[in-house]
């Protein structure tokens, strides 16, 4: 039993008609419970002081009358402690949608903001630390970074180097092809605090357009000036698809 099942059976409990199964979960929440152990004594308290109350109101009444008015006055006050749980549980449902749509914005934000650093450091065309095949490219990165570096081969480009870099405060891999024009694909690490997602997605930044997508903990942004018929020749079509990051040895 959770706190807000307890509050359904509060009444019932304090008023003796629980079935002892009903009954004994009610008591071992409040035995592990200090909030609700401390709202079921108010609660007590609160019928103490209606019961009070209505025979200090009505002291010459029959007994089956005085029932009745504490009957209608208990049953006033729990519709409303009710009605107060419910309001409390939409703020709440609220406050958690508001929370999961700012921190979805907040990812969005995040993804325009690597996505313009990824255009910036691929423009000023800085010089490679390894000018080699894919498979010894690979070979290269493998300890530079936490995550293994695949090359993709894209139809008809050619890897011309490598080097490392920062894409924001995230180290990355940057990999240069230079046919039939200059792309630069960056690889960094990335605990889902980009909106990225395993289906490519196209942004522009700096005249240059920005594909990116996720394998897991790993993102790949491609900064490129080729126009989108040539973009829809590297970037599969078919929703949900990927782009083909296996090993460069692997693939024929």
């Amino acid at each position: 039993m959770n706190c807000r099942e307890l509050e359904t059976q509060l009444t019932p409990y304090l008023d003796g008609e629980l079935i002892d199964e009903a009954r004994v979960a009610v008591e071992s929440h409040l035995a592990g419970c200090n909030e609700c152990r401390a709202h079921v004594e108010v609660e007590r308290h609160n019928l103490s002081a209606i019961r009070d109350a209505v025979k200090r109101a009505a002291p010459h009444a029959s007994e089956a009358f005085k029932s009745r008015l504490f009957s209608n006055i208990r049953r006033d006050h729990a519709h409303r402690r009710n009605v107060r749980l419910s309001r409390f549980m939409a703020v709440a449902a609220g406050v958690t949608v508001a929370v999961v749509v700012s921190h979805q914005a907040w990812k969005g934000y995040q993804r325009r903001l690597y996505e313009q650093d990824a255009a910036l450091r691929h423009a000023r065309q800085l010089p490679l630390e390894i000018e080699q095949s894919p498979e010894n490219i690979e070979r290269w990165f493998g300890g530079k970074l936490d995550y293994r570096v695949t090359v993709p081969r894209f139809p008809n480009t050619k890897a011309a180097g490598a080097r490392l870099l920062q894409v924001r405060d995230k180290p990355a891999a940057y990999i240069r092809y230079d046919e039939p024009r200059k792309m630069g694909l960056f690889v960094y690490g990335d605990d889902n605090d980009v909106d990225v997602g395993a289906t490519p997605a196209v942004g522009n930044s700096h005249g240059y357009n920005v594909v990116s997508w996720r394998e897991g903990d790993v993102v790949y942004q491609l900064v490129t000036d080729l126009d989108e018929q040539d973009l829809r020749e590297l970037v599969p079509p078919t929703p949900g698809a990927t782009l083909d990051v296996r090993p460069a040895a692997l693939q024929q």
